[in-house]
């Protein structure tokens, strides 16, 4: 095989760009602070709720405030779905499938 051939077969060369051709997303919209603001199409973010008395009583290791719609998990592994009223229930608590 001579020279040339062998280096053109398995791999190929770089493509050079012309300068100041640098391929970079559009710039994100910022606020007053610099922060990033959401696009039109964002899902809107929960809120954060205060858990329930009750839920708080059946599982104590909960924190006193969460992220609405967000599943925690115990010490003996059983999880837990706060939901936006502060209520924690169950979650995936039945037995498991084989895939």
């Amino acid at each position: 095989m001579n020279r040339q051939h062998h280096e053109n077969s398995g791999r190929r060369r770089r493509q050079r760009r012309a300068p100041g051709a640098e391929r970079r997303p559009p710039p994100l919209p910022l606020n007053e602070e610099g922060v990033p603001l959401a696009t039109a199409d964002s899902p809107k973010p929960s809120p954060a709720v205060f858990v329930s008395d009750a839920s708080r009583t059946l599982y104590p290791w909960l924190p006193v405030r969460v992220i609405a719609n967000s599943v925690w998990r115990g010490p003996q592994h059983e999880r837990v779905k706060v939901d936006e009223s502060g209520n924690a229930e169950r979650y995936r608590c039945g037995p498991a499938t084989a895939r």
